[in-house]
């Protein structure tokens, strides 16, 4: 999950680092290899400049009007109240108080969140404390207006079909995201693109959105920081692989990219 990057139009050390944005302790692996490299950075990019402060992410899941469940049959409703009682623990009162004004996509990221709370690890958050420690500066590609544009560009329909994947899939869910923590364990970063595909759904459906495009917004950015600085970027993994991942693309640049053993 680690390349190095160099050319000609490299400043100094420059390194690509792919992350798992939820991953279970037991997956998580920080070697001081990777402390010391941020350590020596002039700069640490990632996705986004730090943690977005609460109040502010927050304003990005509020729906501006109308209700969670408009996006839901009364059918479909009723499967997510069952679901909701049954994996979150939460009743219909409850859980329509708590996620009413919600954006459909919220719904998915915290039963994930429930179900291995207290369990979990963030190479982000170790990653920003340790640049903050060290008086590295912290930037990022993209903004959080910008990464959270990409749920609102989805469909009633496609957003209504994410939150009833993840009742259908159910369990078979949690076993495919242990799969594909296994695999980043395991540093396979091919495993880790053809498991995306595998999965199917609406990332697999709108990975031009979700992945290619911002892999090409990103790249400019990316060739900024490398010819004027020590760069150590960290992304995604799914971010990596692929033909129109971030290894290509910078190797297209004229980039040569060399994984780094941890």
């Amino acid at each position: 999950m680690l390349w190095q990057i160099s050319g000609p139009n490299v400043k100094g050390d420059a390194y690509l680092f792919g992350t798992m944005h939820l991953i279970q302790r037991d997956f998580f692996h920080f070697p001081k290899k990777l402390e010391k490299l941020v350590k020596k950075s002039d700069v640490l990019v990632m996705e986004l400049p730090g943690l977005p402060d609460p109040s502010e992410a927050l304003s990005y899941v509020i729906l501006e009007e109308g209700s969670f469940f408009d996006f839901f049959s009364p059918e479909q409703t009723d499967s997510i109240l069952v679901w909701a009682e049954e994996k979150m623990n939460f009743g219909e009162a409850a859980f329509r108080a708590a996620f009413s004004k919600m954006k459909p996509f919220v719904i998915v990221q915290f039963a994930v969140q429930m179900h291995f709370i207290g369990k979990t690890e963030s190479y982000e958050v170790s990653f920003e404390a340790l640049a903050k420690e060290n008086n590295v500066p912290i930037e990022g590609l993209e903004t959080v207006a910008e990464q959270m544009s990409i749920f609102d560009k989805l469909s009633d329909k496609q957003q209504s079909e994410m939150v009833m994947e993840s009742i259908r899939e159910g369990d078979q869910a949690i076993e495919t995201l242990e799969t594909m923590q296994q695999t980043y364990a395991d540093q396979d970063i091919d495993g880790l693109y053809q498991l995306i595909h595998e999965q199917g759904g609406i990332i697999e459906e709108e990975e031009k959105q979700f992945l290619d495009d911002r892999n090409q917004n990103w790249t400019p950015k990316i060739k900024t920081y490398l010819a004027d600085k020590n760069s150590f970027i960290v992304v995604g993994a799914a971010h990596l692989g692929g033909p129109n991942g971030l290894i290509r693309l910078l190797e297209k640049e004229g980039y040569t990219l060399t994984p780094v053993k941890l």
